[in-house]
């Protein structure tokens, strides 16, 4: 029998529940396989984890599962962090360009990055909502803080495409205005596809609901870009 605070694990192949990642025998110890579809439970539980990061920029479905569900999060969340500052500088010179004095650009940057924190809010309100709506008998069975959790950490990994801005950062001089905006756009893409990827794969979508909970999240999405050009567009004649 299983205590309540004994940690879940799932197959990071199939999402399958697993009691266990490793299998200890007498002299050695070997990676427990699942037993739905007889893959290794979680190939990554002996990767790096800059390899795992770099798998959840490829969209690897694996990699979410792990982060997410089997690995130790404490790293990702000061990844999150310094993406939350990377994605405000890259908010900041977007929006105010390179004229300002020091003092304004300061508090521009300050502004981003209450307004990147707002729009991580609201996005993980919404995802919440979502699962509340047409999932609410697997919110209720986890609970609320579980599901909170889980969705503030699809988000932080979600928010992991930012790293693709750092190219228009350092080349920003050397490029046009329709080059900055392809880029923007292609990053907002890989951000959207993440976010419905780890969303899907952490097992509180309702998988009978799987193509109308992928619109849901679309949309959630598109509220959450709608709310960051209002904010901008503020905060940009505030700043001027």
């Amino acid at each position: 029998m299983t205590s309540d605070n004994e940690k879940k694990y799932v197959c990071v192949s199939c999402g399958n529940p697993a009691r266990e990642l490793i299998k200890k025998y007498s002299n050695t110890v070997k990676p427990a396989h699942c037993d739905k579809c007889n893959q290794i439970t979680d190939k990554y539980i002996e990767v790096e984890e800059f390899i795992i990061l770099i798998d959840a920029l490829l969209l690897v479905s694996a990699a979410f599962r792990h982060m997410i569900c089997n690995g130790d999060f404490k790293l990702y969340w000061k990844i999150s962090l310094v993406v939350l500052l990377l994605e405000s500088f890259a908010l900041c010179r977007q929006n105010t360009g390179d004229g300002l004095n020091t003092a304004l650009y300061e508090k521009g940057f300050y502004m981003c990055t209450l307004q990147n924190i707002a729009e991580y809010l609201l996005i993980t309100l919404l995802l919440i909502l979502i699962t509340a709506i047409f999932n609410m008998r697997r919110l209720l069975k986890v609970g609320l803080r579980t599901v909170t959790l889980i969705i503030l950490k699809v988000v932080a990994i979600s928010n992991f495409s930012k790293f693709f801005l750092l190219p228009i950062l350092v080349w920003r001089s050397n490029t046009t205005d329709f080059g900055r905006n392809l880029h923007y756009m292609l990053v907002t893409g890989h951000h959207l596809c993440s976010l419905i990827m780890a969303y899907s794969v952490v097992g509180i979508s309702n998988s009978r609901l799987r193509w109308f909970t992928i619109i849901l999240v679309i949309c959630a999405f598109a509220i959450k870009e709608y709310v960051r050009y209002l904010a901008a567009y503020k905060m940009e004649l505030h700043i001027s």
